[in-house]
């Protein structure tokens, strides 16, 4: 059997706008996904430079050290240091949306009394003497997404309000 050679006097009908189409698309792609990278390297998705954030109150007895954006099911940390002023205890209270949104998997130093009460994660600790910075690490696990808005105060002193995202 003979095999007839290809026709080559109807060559491919290329259409100009969807190979312009094509080329506009990759372009924008490419954009799009260096945008993503550039933005997870600098912290927007989770830990780095846009995601690190601290407060402190203005009497400075209080500082705190965190994350504004995480993921979902992701672990984060958190740093509390505490300077306890003449006559306070050392009782740490965890507030707003605080107890819904995130789940302790460890804290360290370990407190005397750990309980909740109205919707507040409440952690004493033994005295320290006046003037004395006492540091506590969080490690945390985000139950929800979305905007988590929490608070923290030292003995019902002055709190430090604070917003995290949470990515799904």
């Amino acid at each position: 059997m003979k095999t007839t050679p290809a026709d080559k006097s109807s060559p491919v009908v290329e259409k100009p706008f969807w190979l312009n189409f094509e080329f506009q698309l990759r372009r924008v792609g490419f954009i799009v996904l260096l945008l993503i990278v550039v933005a997870a390297l600098v912290g927007l998705f989770s830990r780095g430079y846009l995601s690190e954030a601290t407060r402190t109150t203005d009497d400075r007895s209080l500082t705190l050290h965190y994350e504004k954006f995480n993921r979902l099911m992701s672990d984060m940390d958190m740093k509390i240091i505490s300077v306890l002023p003449e006559g306070k205890r050392n009782r740490i209270v965890l507030g707003g949306d605080f107890m819904e949104g995130f789940r302790i998997d460890t804290l360290q130093p370990q407190p005397d009394k750990m309980y909740s009460l109205n919707g507040e994660v409440i952690l004493e600790y033994p005295p320290s003497a006046a003037g004395e910075k006492q540091t506590l690490w969080l490690s945390l696990t985000p139950m929800k997404f979305g905007s988590i808005n929490s608070t923290i105060a030292i003995d019902n002193g002055p709190q430090i309000t604070f917003q995290q995202f949470i990515y799904p």
